[in-house]
């Protein structure tokens, strides 16, 4: 079998360092960029509604005045937010339940199995919209419906593979030598599936920036005055015949994110895969 070239295995991991790189540097400007900038999200100036991009407006102004980069810049504070905490809960609560599945089995494994199932056969879109109108579409109600519905799949995977792993000759020696289950769990199990949790949780953030930007724009969404890339493209939709850029512009911001996570996440997986050695 040929190893795969030099140029090519350069330009395979080239492309994700890419799409990091332009992460890491918009979760910079989101933080840093729009407080040293002339206009804040919130300023309106009535004067200037809905004008072309400018010098003064690159990205021109909404229908309130506002400066379109500085809301595009802030929206994606918390667009990532809600991708990170989400990811963080569907680590916390999916790998748990998984565990604890995966672990004692019998009629807990039933028990958790079930409850995923009947979990999965609710809307995403009708939980999504009684959990954030309860919370009165703040923020923290938006981040807890998302990740109410995102943790299923990490249960699923860590109980498949700790079911797989148990049936190893180095688990089931260490069950007959009398280890208990919180000693195998920590010292053989966890190091195993760590790093096929932490692809597939490369792959929840996306998913997690669609549902927000999809209940924004439906308008169930974050309360003004905050903003988010799905707020902006709600606002952009009542313009899309006269001022096209208004939705253009946080359509193309959440494709581009998306399409970069996505990436980084199939080249985790790749990472991920065992390697033949051929001698």
């Amino acid at each position: 079998m040929n190893p795969i070239p030099l140029i090519t295995r350069n330009k395979f991991i080239l492309l994700p360092c890419l799409f990091i790189f332009s992460i890491l540097v918009l979760v910079i400007l989101s933080y840093l960029g729009f407080s040293f900038g002339k206009y804040s999200f919130d300023f309106q100036d009535q004067d200037i509604i809905l004008q072309s991009p400018s010098l003064e407006h690159p990205l021109g102004t909404d229908q309130l005045g506002r400066d379109m980069l500085a809301r595009l810049i802030f929206g994606a504070r918390l667009s990532f937010l809600v991708a990170v905490v989400t990811a963080l809960i569907a680590l916390l609560i999916g790998v748990s339940m998984g565990t604890i599945a995966g672990m004692f089995e019998g009629r807990i494994d039933f028990f958790i199995s079930r409850t995923i199932d009947v979990i999965y056969s609710l809307p995403d879109l009708l939980v999504l919209s009684i959990i954030g109108l309860i919370f009165n579409r703040s923020t923290t109600g938006i981040l807890f419906a998302i990740g109410l519905i995102s943790w299923m799949d990490l249960a699923r995977l860590s109980r498949a593979e700790i079911l797989k792993l148990k049936q190893q000759e180095f688990i089931l020696s260490a069950t007959a030598i009398g280890l208990d289950k919180r000693k195998i769990f920590f010292s053989h199990l966890l190091p195993n599936i760590l790093n096929v949790i932490l692809v597939s949780v490369t792959f929840i953030m996306p998913r997690a920036i669609i549902a927000e930007s999809t209940l924004s724009f439906l308008g169930l969404g974050l309360s003004p005055p905050n903003c988010s890339w799905g707020t902006l493209a709600s606002d952009g939709w009542q313009f899309l015949n006269t001022h096209t850029n208004l939705i253009l512009y946080p359509s193309i911001m959440i494709m581009l994110t998306v399409l970069s996570l996505n990436i980084i996440g199939d080249f985790l997986t790749e990472l991920n895969q065992p390697r033949k050695i051929y001698i």
